[in-house]
């Protein structure tokens, strides 16, 4: 009989999404309206490019923060700059740092979160740190001193590399403080507490980023001559690397046109301190390979990310959602 056929009655009969029924059809069969509703999504609106490159202007400040301590470092190591000019420059500017980050950017703002500590005083962040690394400067000269400056070089730069990899790029709290805050903020809302109770792991990229920097500026200062050049450098370091980015999120976050002249400022500075090139060979080679750095960062990664985004579809349709189902501690199903 022509009706009993596998083949005809597969043709005639419409695939059900349902296992209680026998159809005919083999097991691997795939209708094809399967996610058709994926080829007529709409693209997501595109961003503009000078947007998109904007938006890269913090990622070029803390490039340019590396340049700054990377010839300072150099030099250092030359003897173009003494110990006491990198020694004094950064006492004044830490200074003029500090005034502006608590009186203008980022002072009254700071997250109010609990803790059991004594609150911070106006001057424990400005004496403690130069005090420690007076102390530690003689040990921390000797760290890897006995490691040949070929292995020196680029573990050095290894460091910074992970350094800027883990940077907190965002404008505002830190990710360590933002998370502290939301804790706080379900605290609050729980009776009981268990909800908040999780490990600060947004705040653990930022630590490992200021720690390969200054592991990085330890390395480098086992090639300068004396305890007061080590002693400088990483006070230099403990600025740059710890200080400056609370100044700057806060000087990003008053408006375009500050962290603009941030920027520019930023860099303008690093490029001062490079060191001086013939006029034959002007603008000297660091200054060429950090303006390609720029570029790369400024230019092409923008422009490749807003070329890409023709391919990116906001997906959604009519499947059936998974429903996950957290389990809280002490609470079984």
């Amino acid at each position: 009989m022509p009706n009993g056929h596998p083949a005809d009655a597969a043709t005639d009969a419409v695939w059900e999404k349902v296992l209680w029924r026998r159809q005919p059809f083999p097991d691997n069969y795939v209708p094809s309206s399967y996610l058709a509703e994926l080829d007529s999504l709409p693209p997501r609106p595109r961003p503009q490019l000078l947007r998109l490159m904007l938006a890269t202007l913090p990622v070029s400040q803390h490039l340019a923060a590396i340049a700054l301590f990377l010839a300072v470092f150099y030099a250092m190591l030359v003897g173009d700059f003494g110990a006491a000019e990198v020694g004094w420059s950064c006492t004044a500017f830490e200074l003029a740092a500090f005034a502006l980050w608590r009186f203008g950017w980022g002072g009254d703002k700071a997250a109010k979160t609990e803790s059991l500590l004594p609150v911070s005083g106006a001057l424990r962040p400005l004496l403690l740190p130069p005090l420690l690394l007076s102390l530690l400067a003689p040990v921390l000269g000797t760290l890897t001193s006995a490691t040949t400056s070929d292995s020196i070089w680029p573990l050095a730069g290894g460091l910074l590399f992970v350094h800027l990899l883990l940077a907190d790029f965002t404008t505002g709290p830190d990710a360590r403080r933002r998370h502290r805050a939301r804790l706080a903020k379900r605290r609050r809302r729980s009776s009981s507490g268990a909800s908040a109770r999780e490990d600060e792991g947004p705040g653990l990229t930022s630590s490992l980023s200021l720690t390969s920097a200054l592991s990085a500026s330890v390395v480098l200062a086992s090639r300068l001559p004396s305890t007061a050049h080590v002693f400088s450098l990483i006070l230099l370091a403990a600025g740059l690397f710890a200080g400056w980015p609370t100044l700057a999120k806060g000087v990003r976050a008053a408006g375009l046109q500050f962290s603009i002249a941030l920027t520019v400022s930023t860099i303008w500075l690093a490029i001062s301190l490079f060191p001086p090139c013939s006029p034959e060979d002007y603008p000297g080679r660091p200054t060429l390979i950090f303006f390609f750095v720029l570029f790369l960062v400024n230019v092409v990664g923008p422009f490749m990310l807003w070329y890409g985004w023709r391919w990116k579809r906001r997906l959604g349709g009519n499947w059936d959602p998974a429903v996950v189902k957290l389990r809280r501690r002490g609470i079984r199903p």
